[in-house]
């Protein structure tokens, strides 16, 4: 009984915090309107140096990325001594069309590792069989020549199992690993990638993950990531899911110049034995992916980090049937990934209850888990509206100093977020791919002018998408799994 408490208490924790700092302010305006505008000049300070570090970070990691974009891994990781390493990709599929998976395919094939070396795992739901008849066979007959093995896997929902990637990746990891061993293979000489369907690998991804993963002496207590760029489908996508898969992408190129605050993000990849030690993925959750790090921090003792990969992997932004379509896709997608809330009652419950871990380590963790999300779900708010509500509401107060003040301090001090959102654009220019023939070169500046609608797409798909994954955590309303639609677009 105590320990549903509990999990309930850290369930409804981060809801409440976040509802709190958005009506506490409205409340105090009227009651004490002072106090209310130095916390907002205080906040709007912190936002300040909050955005310039992000911008600092994001060009540090485009460097980075620039760098190893320019490396020849093959010859890097022929230098080193053999390991004989094979890897083994995972695509979870469920109702992917052949025009999605294909390119992927292609992307592992045209890499410059030898496909001997290279297991593909296409993983399908039962749920899907006749989509999954016709997709297996024209990719089996075309491409199974190219690799060490081409398994296909077909997963039946089991009781206590959400219908997910999770459970999905689990079940075909299970026979991958079975097949691995019946081989007479090692598993600590395979590494896994799980990936969604749409993802294409750069041409030196692998080299680059065998050789960081050879070097690296602690790997089977390591995730390995890289970046995601949504660009497969940029040029076609409308504004606001543009400048939604570039602001997913820089997040990702930013955290992973903090390795120390490195989680897990879609496309991963790890050791086999790794998987075998801690049963593969969590079938009971929305987002595996970032549960995967958690699992293994916990479970290792907190001896587990990510190690950062500044090569991208390819994935498709959000598009549907028309503009409608496409928005509520992608405010679905955004609350997928908000709901990663849900990983709180199991953060803060293991973070009390394990005494093997660093005391300062799985506290600072749990504190940024918690800070990130509430930022998520209450900056753009509290920067456009919550935050000029004491100005507005309060005309008394609005003839005082301090107030003329705040206003000015507060107008300077936002002009400076600008800086950042500048970085963003420039940044953003150089990751697009070329531009396509039949598109007019207006179309490049509209790219760039586009950032000017951050504001706006900030609090209707980023605010608002984390207030509503926490309330419905908060409430008992748990989500569940969803599939996000990306079309293929043939230029």
């Amino acid at each position: 009984m105590k320990k549903v408490f509990l999990i309930r208490f850290f369930e409804i924790l981060p809801g409440a915090l976040t509802w709190s700092a958005i009506i506490l302010p409205i409340i105090f305006t009227f009651i004490a309107p002072i106090p209310v505008i130095i916390f907002i000049l205080l906040f709007d300070l912190y936002w300040v140096y909050k955005s310039i570090i992000m911008g600092l970070h994001l060009f540090s990691g485009y460097q980075k990325m620039k760098k190893q974009l320019l490396i020849d891994w093959s010859k890097k990781l022929a230098e080193l001594p053999r390991q004989n390493l094979l890897h083994a990709v995972i695509f979870t599929n469920y109702k992917e069309s052949i025009d999605i998976v294909e390119p992927s395919v292609e992307s592992i094939v045209n890499a410059h590792t030898s496909g001997d070396r290279i297991i593909l795992v296409l993983a399908t739901e039962d749920r899907d069989k006749e989509n999954a008849k016709i997709l297996v066979k024209h990719l089996k007959d075309k491409y199974q020549k190219h690799f060490f093995d081409f398994i296909v896997t077909s997963h039946k929902l089991a009781l206590g199992e959400m219908a997910g990637k999770g459970a999905n990746a689990t079940w075909a990891a299970e026979i991958l690993s079975k097949i691995i061993r019946d081989k007479k293979i090692k598993p600590e000489q395979v590494i896994v990638t799980t990936a969604d369907a749409d993802t294409r690998f750069h041409q030196e991804y692998f080299n680059c993950l065998s050789y960081y993963f050879i070097i690296t002496s602690d790997r089977t207590r390591c995730s390995f990531q890289p970046i995601p760029i949504y660009s497969n489908n940029i040029w076609h996508a409308t504004v606001i899911a543009r400048i939604l898969a570039f602001g997913s992408s820089f997040w990702q190129i930013i955290e992973s110049t903090r390795p120390w605050r490195l989680i897990n993000f879609s496309t991963h990849s790890m050791c086999l034995k790794t998987l075998e030690d801690m049963d593969y993925w969590n079938c009971q959750v929305v987002n595996e992916d970032s549960r995967q790090f958690w699992r293994a921090y916990y479970r290792l003792g907190g001896h587990h980090r990510v190690v950062p990969l500044f090569l991208p992997v390819y994935m498709d932004a959000v598009m549907g049937k028309n503009i409608k379509d496409t928005i509520k896709n992608q405010y679905q997608q955004r609350l997928r990934w908000a709901y990663g809330i849900e990983h709180a009652p199991f953060i803060l419950s293991q973070t009390f209850t394990r005494n093997n871990i660093r005391f300062w380590d799985k506290f600072t963790k749990a504190f940024r888990f918690l800070e990130n999300n509430f930022s998520w779900a209450t900056a753009s708010i509290f920067i456009a509206i919550v935050g000029w509500l004491p100005l507005l509401m309060s005309p008394d107060v609005n003839q005082t100093i301090l107030v003329f003040n705040v206003r000015v301090y507060a107008t300077r001090l936002l002009g400076f977020a600008w800086v950042g959102l500048m970085v963003s654009a420039i940044i953003s220019m150089k990751l697009l791919p070329p531009r396509p023939k039949n598109f007019h070169p207006i179309k490049s500046f509209y790219m760039l002018a586009q950032w000017i609608l951050i504001p706006i797409v900030a609090i209707l798909f980023s605010s608002i998408p984390a207030i509503d994954a926490q309330t419905r955590l908060m409430l008992g309303r748990y989500m569940g799994f969803r599939v996000t639609d990306k079309r293929q677009v043939k230029s």
